[in-house]
């Protein structure tokens, strides 16, 4: 591809892409939410089928939409006038994507799939293990504000409010 600019149909379509899988990410993450902090298991196999749940929607949800918002980000910020570093608000969504992205892959993944990993082999007993205990603690603190930054990039969007560089 040459760096020549998209004509506006193919623009439409990237955009399009990019707040399909930006929604993706938001619903997703609300979704891991709403069962991180509503989970009253009463056996093993409730506290399973929630870790599990989030798990799902990590794997099959969350990963697929974060790396199509920042494929398409990136693509947008190529092939438009809008470039990487031209306005602050493309920048800035850059840079935080790029983090909660690599946060994601490093800590909030791993803690979902550890969480998973324990109760198969712990039962119960892992809701009163030190270890599963601080998993819960960091996806209670660490999820909320990766959703809030995701809300942040979503008004960055919207409203532009940066000028240029």
């Amino acid at each position: 591809m040459s760096r020549k600019n998209f004509k506006k149909p193919t623009r439409r379509l990237f955009v399009f892409l990019h707040a399909t899988f930006s929604s993706l990410w938001i619903g997703g993450a609300l979704s891991m939410l709403i069962l991180i902090f509503l989970k009253h298991p009463t056996n093993e196999y409730q506290l399973l089928a929630y870790n599990t749940a989030i798990k799902l929607i990590d794997d099959f949800v969350i990963i697929g939409s974060a790396n199509g918002v920042l494929l398409t980000g990136i693509i947008l910020s190529w092939k438009t006038p809008w470039g990487f570093f031209k306005y602050w608000w493309v920048a800035i969504k850059l840079v935080l994507t790029i983090a909660m992205a690599v946060f994601g892959t490093v800590a909030l993944g791993p803690w979902t799939n550890e969480s998973v990993t324990m109760v198969q082999e712990m039962g119960m007993e892992a809701i009163n293990s030190n270890k599963y205990q601080h998993i819960q603690l960091m996806q209670m603190i660490f999820g909320p504000l990766q959703f809030s930054m995701m809300l942040f990039l979503l008004y960055l969007t919207v409203y532009k409010p940066f000028k240029k560089i």
